[in-house]
């Protein structure tokens, strides 16, 4: 069996990093497996030419954009490849032009974004071999936004790809950590998390993190200043290993508007952080809601102020939602369980007749 992931940069996004993840885990289990990228030059090319995967740049010449795939279905074909699986929103695309194609692969298209996706990537939708969506809301989001039913799909979730260690400091501590780690993207609202803090307590004692980088950095930065909460809020840019930053934190807190399934949310419960998030995309399927964290119903940020300061001012309930985090994380997000579904339905695709 020979399989090839298509992505058309290696930016350090959720999604390539699962790409990486998901391609190095079949390969390592003996799989053919190779990852077409469209364009090099991106931050995770190092890391994907260190991996067990066989690893290909197409030929841009001149031209560097990310929409472009000379000779795409010619590697394939001389590859001589069984299943080609479409990463991200230009590999998706690409794979609703193949799928015109008379091909002798298999086409599996996936869904995994809380954006607007374009024409071509509802064609690779509709006209794939089989979907794979990465939360059940996604799936459902197919059928009621894009009006495409396909009972040929899959849902697996994004396995946790770091070794995140378990929380170890006490939930007495002060003050409250709070973290958040995402792209500074317009989207993920860095800066309502700020005005949700500064609406807290006077007599609640609380440092806020946000980890990551992005366009929207600056802002935020300055929004800070704006607030006069410059010597409460942290951003240590983007980091490589969260580990320590999560053993030092009580509480992950999330305000995206969009989504589909965050990582960040994912990596958190594997730590044991109670979470505070709002009701988008397939948040809700990353932990537990009144279990191991606290769902907020989009934009309320009433609602995510009062959640916050319960939280904040109970270490019992935070304990004992620590627990059930790490409990959910280990049964859902293990990158072993991931890997084992993918080999699944490969071995199924496969024996099915043309």
């Amino acid at each position: 069996m020979r399989i090839a992931f298509i992505q058309d940069h290696l930016r350090n996004g959720g999604t390539e990093n699962q790409t990486l993840h998901i391609a190095h885990g079949l390969a390592s289990e003996g799989i053919e497996t190779h990852v077409i990228v469209f364009r090099q030059g991106g931050i995770l090319d190092d890391k994907a030419d260190a991996s067990a995967f066989h690893l290909h740049f197409l030929n841009q010449g001149p031209f560097k954009t990310d929409w472009f795939a000379p000779g795409l279905d010619g590697l394939l074909r001389s590859l001589e490849i069984d299943i080609v699986i479409a990463m991200g929103r230009m590999g998706n695309c690409h794979a609703g032009l193949l799928c015109r194609n008379k091909r002798s692969y298999r086409n599996i298209a996936t869904f995994r974004t809380g954006k607007t996706i374009p024409w071509l990537q509802r064609r690779a939708l509709r006209k794939a071999d089989h979907i794979i969506a990465n939360s059940q809301e996604a799936l459902a989001r197919i059928s009621t936004q894009y009006n495409i039913e396909r009972p040929e799909s899959t849902v697996i979730y994004n396995g946790c790809i770091r070794n995140i260690e378990a929380t170890s400091g006490s939930a007495q501590s002060t003050p409250i950590r709070l973290v958040s780690a995402s792209m500074f993207r317009p989207e993920k609202k860095q800066q309502r998390l700020l005005r949700i803090c500064k609406r807290l307590p006077e007599q609640i004692d609380w440092r806020l993190t946000l980890a990551g980088d992005g366009s929207e950095r600056s802002a935020c930065i300055a929004e800070a200043k704006r607030l006069g909460l410059a010597d409460r809020v942290d951003f240590p840019g983007l980091l490589s290993d969260p580990n320590a930053l999560y053993q030092e934190s009580h509480i992950a807190v999330h305000a995206s508007a969009k989504e589909s399934l965050p990582n960040f949310l994912v990596e958190a419960q594997m730590a044991g952080l109670p979470v505070i998030a709002y009701n988008v995309g397939g948040v809700a399927e990353t932990f537990l809601p009144d279990q191991s964290g606290i769902l907020i119903e989009s934009a309320d940020e009433d609602r995510f102020v009062e959640a916050l300061e319960k939280l904040a001012q109970s270490p019992d309930l935070r304990m004992q939602m620590s627990e059930a985090a790490r409990n959910y994380a280990r049964l859902n997000f293990t990158p072993k369980a991931q890997l084992q579904t993918y080999i699944n339905l490969l071995n199924e695709l496969i024996s099915r007749p043309a």
